[in-house]
């Protein structure tokens, strides 16, 4: 991944925390806000989803108590 596609992926990333996860329109107002092509956002927006959704799960994951199988 390019030094430029990483910091657009952080942004994003940094986007999604802020709000508290996606919202419709986050890489347009990203491309109006920062400059750049909206295909290039979006593909930052994803990959930002993707990690947000790990970390996400990953802070669920230690909170909840380990269910026994049946």
């Amino acid at each position: 991944m390019s030094q430029k596609r990483a910091q657009a992926v952080e942004i994003a990333l940094a986007e999604l925390c802020r709000a508290g996860g996606y919202e419709r329109g986050l890489a347009a107002r990203l491309a109006r806000t920062h400059g750049g092509g909206a295909s290039t956002w979006e593909r930052a927006v994803a990959d930002a989803r993707t990690t947000y959704a790990a970390e996400l799960g990953a802070h669920d994951g230690a909170q909840r108590p380990a269910v026994p199988p049946e």
